[in-house]
């Protein structure tokens, strides 16, 4: 029985994939990019997941949002077994769980404007509401991430990086989501960006109670964000601690040469100085 606190949790997850997968069956070979991961997230916590490029970290968010096909475990929503749920079956809970991609910049539609993207999610999720109510929607959202209606109109191409960023987190915040799953979102973004959008997902997970799965290489950025941080490697959870225990009294040699490679990245708050 899962604990009803917990938006998500997942029980013993394995993805794989078939490397060669057009090759003669003697030269394929299955690479497990997610081995045996268990884990929970309470509703309204942030939990950060860290590691190098290549770790799993990525095919584990697709995983839960079953863009990728799981080999064996579980995976919890709400309480709810959604492993084996159809793409049907698992719509509903697309409400609940909402993805911001690394690229985030490909998901905007170039041809779309600022007031067109946002329109979208609420024409599939929310049909009833009156032209009225989704402006005041759409205004209601852009304000959530701190951009000025007067970008309504504008594409993609004339925002600079942290407004399409921000677009982005907008866009997934217009269902009303319990848990914003955040893959690298500020791995392309200048430094001043980074602390806006880490000081807006903040503010997102303290006033609004959204939970946070924060995915990155940067502990520095994590242990801001996050209470809680996951150290993943090979597909595999290594350490698991509060930001300070991972920053300043990590255990496992991996998570010490993470902590190590950027000096001084974390005071005893766990926060980057």
């Amino acid at each position: 029985m899962v604990e009803a606190e917990n938006i998500l949790k997942l029980d013993s997850l394995v993805v794989d994939y078939i490397h060669r997968r057009r090759a003669p069956w003697w030269k394929r070979r299955t690479l497990v990019a997610v081995n045996g991961v268990s884990l929970s997230l309470a509703k309204g916590e942030a939990l950060g997941i860290v590691g190098e490029s290549g770790g799993g970290k990525s095919t584990l968010l697709k995983a839960i949002c079953k863009f990728v096909p799981i080999r064996s475990g579980h995976i919890f929503i709400d309480g709810v077994d959604v492993t084996h749920f159809s793409q049907k079956e698992f719509s509903p809970f697309r409400k609940k769980i909402q993805m911001i991609p690394q690229d985030f910049c490909s998901t905007l539609d170039p041809r779309m404007s600022v007031e067109k993207i946002l329109a979208e999610p609420l024409d599939i999720h929310f049909p009833h509401l009156t032209a009225r109510e989704k402006f005041l929607r759409i205004g209601e959202l852009l304000d959530s991430v701190e951009m000025d209606d007067s970008l309504l109109h504008r594409l993609p191409r004339e925002l600079s990086g942290g407004q399409r960023q921000r677009l982005s987190i907008a866009r997934g915040l217009a269902v009303n989501p319990e848990l914003l799953m955040c893959d690298e979102i500020i791995s392309a973004c200048d430094l001043f960006s980074q602390k806006q959008i880490l000081s807006l997902l903040t503010s997102l997970n303290r006033k609004k109670q959204i939970a946070l799965l924060f995915v990155s290489h940067n502990i520095a950025a994590v242990s801001h964000i996050c209470r809680d941080i996951i150290v993943m490697r090979d597909g595999k959870l290594l350490e698991w601690g509060t930001a300070s225990e991972i920053c300043t009294a990590s255990k496992h040699p991996y998570t010490k040469l993470l902590v190590n490679a950027i000096p001084h990245i974390c005071n005893g708050d766990g926060l980057a100085p």
